[in-house]
């Protein structure tokens, strides 16, 4: 898959484009079945499939208060996307120049850039200034200048719909589980090992303390079972995530204990997938009392591990 962070004339490389257009932000199971039938009709037509988006959320610009944190990491995004058989991904920044486009302004650049053979969006997607852009007007403009025009019907998963609202309403109440059903994959955060307060060594249970990203959304406080992923290779472990009120910590963390990794992490980047939620933060009453515990919380995770998540970014 070729990457680009600007809108380049991508007709003089490429034959028979297919555009999937929308924010996907989340990368769900919903903008999954957008991406993937412009994929597959691009295959038919031994053309091109191309994802048109943007590098930051359009609400960054519009109402910075309101911009809601990110599901999805740039990297791991694209990673996905070549997964998916994308050709091509195009990520522009939302800018006030991109803000200020009609409608039509917006088409024309579509014509220009990528003169589409076919434009696949979902139900709900908009664009040009104010969001005034529908599908309807998408496809009316397919009519006059021959491209066709496919808008997707929305996805539900357990008669739920699946949108980047929930999932992110799943992951700050710790339902990690059910937003991985939407999402199509366990939600990750990926970050680099540093110094911790290397309290974890001294009882048995080593863990690697990963800085925390506050623009990524973060599952509510708590123990996870979780598969950590380092250079390639999958390690299956337990997660804490918060301000360790035995020891009267303050600041949130996210602290991993790898089951099957001996070695030092420190600066490593550790992608680290959380597969199901084992129970809340708690308070112990002296170091024997958290290591029963922390003996439970792996015995309870095992079961969650079995099987193989997707791999992720780091």
């Amino acid at each position: 898959m070729e990457s680009f962070d600007k809108i380049a004339k991508l007709t003089f490389q490429y034959k028979n484009i297919v555009i999937a257009l929308g924010t996907f932000d989340g990368l769900h199971k919903g903008h999954q079945s957008v991406i993937s039938r412009a994929v597959d009709i691009a295959r038919a037509s031994d053309g091109t499939s191309v994802v048109f988006t943007f590098s930051n959320h359009p609400l960054s610009m519009l109402d910075p208060l309101r911009c809601p944190p990110q599901l999805i990491s740039q990297e791991e995004k694209e990673a996905l996307l070549a997964d998916m058989g994308v050709d091509v991904f195009v990520a522009i920044p939302f800018n006030q120049e991109f803000l200020a486009l009609s409608p039509q302004k917006f088409i024309e650049l579509l014509l220009t850039a990528f003169a589409p053979q076919h434009i696949v969006v979902g139900p709900n997607y908009s664009f040009g200034n104010k969001g005034e852009g529908t599908p309807e007007l998408l496809a009316e403009a397919g009519r006059r200048h021959g491209f066709a025009v496919d808008v997707q019907p929305a996805v539900y998963v357990d008669q739920q719909l699946v949108s980047s609202t929930l999932i992110r309403q799943m992951i700050a109440q710790g339902q990690v589980g059910e937003a991985a059903r939407l999402l199509g994959r366990p939600f990750a955060l990926t970050g680099k090992v540093i110094d911790g307060d290397k309290r974890g060594r001294t009882i048995g249970f080593p863990t690697a303390n990963i800085e925390l990203e506050p623009a990524f959304a973060i599952p509510a406080n708590g123990v996870y079972a979780v598969q950590v992923w380092l250079k390639g290779k999958r390690y299956n472990g337990v997660a804490n995530i918060g301000t360790n009120p035995t020891f009267h910590g303050e600041e949130q963390r996210l602290e991993v204990h790898l089951l099957d990794f001996s070695g030092d992490l420190y600066g490593q980047v550790l992608c680290t997938q959380f597969v199901a939620w084992l129970r809340g933060e708690a308070v112990f009453n002296g170091i024997e009392e958290l290591k029963n515990q922390i003996d439970r919380d792996i015995q309870a995770a095992l079961p969650y591990l079995k099987e193989n998540s997707n791999k992720c970014g780091a």
